[in-house]
């Protein structure tokens, strides 16, 4: 019967196990047994054949960093803010006090208003605004870019050859790589942005007030106020007033009533009468044919002098139209 030999071969040296062809399953490896007696030393064998080469030495540790480059030169100053702008013109000079109105003329209307004296001249310009402030400075270059990395230090030198012996030490650390070059300067920093334009001046003070204006020339004199040629003394209850009466003093002086008429035709635009009441009796005006009269009076075309000593004026201001002013009811 022919057998198959399986060898295997383990870790131990010169150990096999055969197996018969008829054989069953290997089973599980036994527990190793005792070692046994040591033999009796056997002829030296050949040398053995030479080791395996020791696995190369780890590979030394990266040489250090190259220096950081030098810090580019700091970024030009951006340039000055611009001047901020001149400050307003300082507020005009207050306008002078009207001259003083001219005198009164005497009775007659009253002279016109002295013109209004001249505007003072106006005042100073403000002083200027003070500069803007100086803009911020740019930002810093950037950083230059590092310095290439040294070369690798050279490999240990290779363990010694053994027998399959552990691994030789870890060849020693390279010597360090030389510095890399400087880095190259970085690129000038952007323009600082433009500061912003400095704050508007203070508004300059006010200018001193302009000089008083001149006096405004004296008005003319107003026309002299017509003064009366005379009485008309009547004591009657009654009384048409005449031509003659122009520019007097007409007095009614009786206990009863007195009537004074106004007649048609006789008076012209401009002429005036003044009548006064010297009695208990009251005075009433009356309108002659024609003739209007106009007053304040209760009954306006026939008013009434209010009391002993008033008086009014009977006034033409048209052809047989009048106006009756005074101390009337």
């Amino acid at each position: 019967m022919s057998e198959t030999i399986i060898v295997i071969e383990s870790i131990t040296p010169q150990v096999s196990v055969t197996f018969a062809a008829d054989q069953g399953p290997q089973g599980g490896q036994g527990a190793t047994g005792p070692t046994g007696p040591a033999g009796p030393t056997g002829p030296i064998g050949g040398t053995g054949a030479t080791g395996a080469t020791g696995s190369t030495g780890a590979t030394g540790a990266t040489g250090n960093t190259g220096a950081t480059g030098a810090t580019g030169p700091t970024g030009d100053t951006g340039p000055t803010g611009a001047t901020g702008p001149t400050g307003a013109t300082g507020a005009t000079g207050a306008t002078g006090s009207t001259g003083p109105t001219g005198p009164q003329g005497s009775t007659g209307a009253t002279g016109s208003t002295g013109a209004t004296g001249a505007t003072g001249s106006t005042g100073a310009t403000g002083p200027t605004g003070p500069t803007g402030s100086t803009g911020a400075t740019g930002p810093t270059g950037a950083t230059g870019a590092t310095g290439a990395t040294g070369d690798t230090g050279p490999v240990g030198p290779t363990g010694l050859v053994g027998p399959t012996g552990p691994t030789g030490d870890t060849g020693a650390t390279g010597p360090t790589g030389a510095t890399g070059a400087t880095g190259a300067t970085g690129n000038t920093g952007p323009t600082g942005a433009t500061g912003d334009t400095g704050a508007t001046g203070a508004t300059g003070p006010t200018g001193p007030t302009g000089p008083t204006g001149a006096t405004g020339p004296t008005g003319s004199t107003g026309a002299t106020g017509s003064n009366l040629v005379g009485f008309n003394t009547q004591t009657g209850t009654s009384y048409t007033l005449v031509i003659g009466d122009k520019d007097k003093m007409v007095t009614a002086n009786n206990a009863a009533a007195i009537t004074v008429t106004v007649p048609p035709s006789v008076f012209s635009a401009n002429d005036q009468v003044h009548v006064a009441q010297y009695g208990a009796g009251q005075v009433t005006f009356a309108q002659g044919s024609g003739v209007t009269i106009n007053s304040t009076g209760a009954t306006t075309t026939a008013p009434k002098l209010r009391t002993n000593k008033s008086a009014a004026t009977v006034i033409c201001t048209a052809s047989n139209t009048f106006l009756i002013v005074g101390d009337i009811a």
